[in-house]
């Protein structure tokens, strides 16, 4: 709590400019003055009173006053100016309020971006940042929103239930590029829209849209409003293709919205640590002993469709060891498509005996250029049917070994497994063909079994 030394006209400048906006004629003790300015709302109670400059000139003060006075003031005017403690009294006098009955985007300082329907400039769920009002003829591009510049500020959107109030139909580039957006709140307020044009587009780091309900039978224009949502599940693990439209933005098998209430998704952690270890885990927590560079979570019951699902894909550069940790045998863990898709400095991966119930390993390797050398004793391969591209284009790849055990269950399929592993070798000196890059290449090489595996016991 820093002290400093404040002009007494200062502080008589602030009071007279809250007496001035509220109307009143009340002295402030300068600890009461940020509630004061918060207090503001446009309504004047009566003539204002004046107050003359005190004739003590200075006086010693906490910065405190002054920190929560600006906090106050940029809550009021939804402006991010930092103000130098002269500057305050001029700010409140420039106040202006925000009312009557309006659609407003709300900024909140978690990174929230608050969509109401409300008589004023409120929230319920924190202290407002920026406001906009929001054009209920909606937009034609991304730029044209209000909140375009603030949009990688927004972590979570939320509609409250007034917000169907607004009648607004078209949402056409609403949540365009928000690439630090995870989850939006109360999309059931969305029922009824026309145009969903570009929507979602590239919100790389979304995963879930919750509603409790959506009609989307009034809808007649939705151009790739999902393209780029890499990390979109649905509530039954579905990932929709770039290519989706209106369809998708539903529930079921082939929709990506979320009803909490039916919510069947398995989710893990990876945390990769400044040491290259990225660890697989069923805990959000992480080792307070080591320094994390990338932590997040992911959907193991969903089949992923393109690079950059991963968390730790931001990190691919500097992971070098991939462990499943043990507390992972209490999951399902069905699907690593696209896990570790160009992570060319990864050299090894270990628990094996932890994945259950795995079937699919689609592109999970693909351009893993760095591993050589690839051991995979411990995992069941009785549940995997898909392994299309697993291995394909990991230049360095010579040897992968697996429990004598193994064997794939019929009907296990995927073509281009191994396509580009030119090294490749099995463990009875079986070589790389440009002809046989197929599933029935994971097999153990034999003298009556050509295959690209090696028995552990070899």
């Amino acid at each position: 709590m820093a002290l400093g030394t404040v002009r007494t006209s200062v502080l008589t400048d602030i009071a007279n400019a809250i007496r001035w906006q509220a109307g009143v004629t009340r002295l402030y003790h300068p600890s009461q003055m940020s509630a004061a300015v918060a207090a503001l709302d446009g309504t004047r109670e009566g003539p204002a009173g004046v107050e003359p400059y005190m004739q003590l000139e200075a006086g010693v003060l906490s910065s405190v006053v002054f920190d929560e006075l600006g906090d106050a003031i940029r809550a009021q005017n939804g402006s991010q100016t930092r103000y130098a403690p002269e500057d305050m009294a001029a700010a409140i006098r420039a106040l202006t309020w925000d009312t009557g009955v309006k659609a407003r985007a709300l900024l909140l300082d978690d990174g929230t971006l608050e969509l109401n329907w409300r008589d004023g400039r409120r929230s319920d769920l924190g202290t407002i940042v920026q406001c906009w009002e929001v054009d209920v003829a909606g937009y034609g591009s991304d730029m044209a929103r209000p909140w375009h510049e603030a949009r990688a500020q927004v972590r979570r959107v939320v509609f409250d239930a007034d917000w169907a109030g607004a009648g607004m139909t078209n949402y056409g580039y609403f949540f365009h590029s928000m690439t630090n957006l995870v989850e939006v709140v109360g999309f059931e307020a969305c029922s009824g829209a026309t145009c969903l044009d570009h929507a979602f587009t590239s919100c790389s780091r979304l995963e879930t849209i919750w509603a409790t309900s959506f009609d989307g039978s009034a809808i007649v224009s939705a151009v790739y409003p999902l393209n780029g949502c890499y990390r979109l599940v649905g509530q039954t693990g579905y990932v929709a293709p770039n290519s989706a439209g209106a369809a998708a933005l539903s529930f079921g098998s082939s929709g990506v919205l979320t009803n909490p209430a039916q919510d069947q998704r398995v989710w893990v952690w990876g945390h990769l640590y400044a040491d290259g270890e990225l660890e697989i885990t069923t805990s959000s927590a992480t080792s307070a002993l080591r320094v994390v560079e990338v932590s997040g979570r992911i959907c193991v019951n969903a089949h992923y469709l393109a690079v950059g699902c991963a968390p730790w894909y931001e990190g691919r550069a500097g992971l070098r060891l991939c462990t499943f940790k043990a507390d992972l045998a209490s999951v399902t863990l069905a699907s690593l498509d696209y896990w570790f898709y160009s992570c060319s400095s990864l050299l090894l991966l270990t628990g094996w005996e932890n994945v259950r119930g795995l079937a699919s390993m689609r592109q999970t390797f693909n351009s893993c250029s760095g591993i050589s050398a690839l051991y995979l004793m411990g995992l069941d391969p009785s549940s995997l049917a898909d392994l299309g591209f697993t291995f394909a284009s990991c230049s360095g790849l010579e040897t992968i070994y697996v429990d004598a055990t193994w064997a794939l269950p019929t009907g296990c399929s995927g073509m281009g497994t191994f396509y580009g592993c030119a090294r490749i070798r099995g463990g009875n000196g079986t070589s790389y063909s440009s002809s046989a890059t197929g599933c029935s290449m994971m097999v153990i090489d034999t003298a009556g079994m050509p295959g690209y595996l090696t028995s552990s016991n070899a």
